[in-house]
């Protein structure tokens, strides 16, 4: 999916923040203030926000059980050592 952003100027955010608030508020999509031009900062809708976070974290948690599987088939398969026993590190 693309999304093209609003694009606002500082200046207008400056003048009419009320309204540019509301306008974020109410958006499926962030606001994006630019100054010269260029993204400084983004204004998201809360609860946008939220599922965004809730989402990210639940795709992490995905990534973390994918390693663990891969750890430990790895380890099943011989490509891992043991940490628990160091010795055969220690003796040089």
């Amino acid at each position: 999916m693309n999304i093209v952003p609003t694009l606002i100027p500082v200046s207008d955010l400056q003048r009419d923040s009320a309204r540019i608030v509301n306008l974020a508020k109410l958006s499926e999509h962030p606001i994006i203030i630019v100054r010269n031009n260029k993204p400084e900062v983004a204004m998201f809708n809360v609860d946008k926000l939220q599922k965004m976070f809730d989402r990210l974290q639940v795709l992490e948690e995905n990534a973390l059980l994918l390693d663990l599987r891969q750890t430990e088939a790895d380890f099943k398969a011989g490509k891992l050592k043991s940490t628990t026993d160091f010795s055969e590190f220690l003796n040089d």
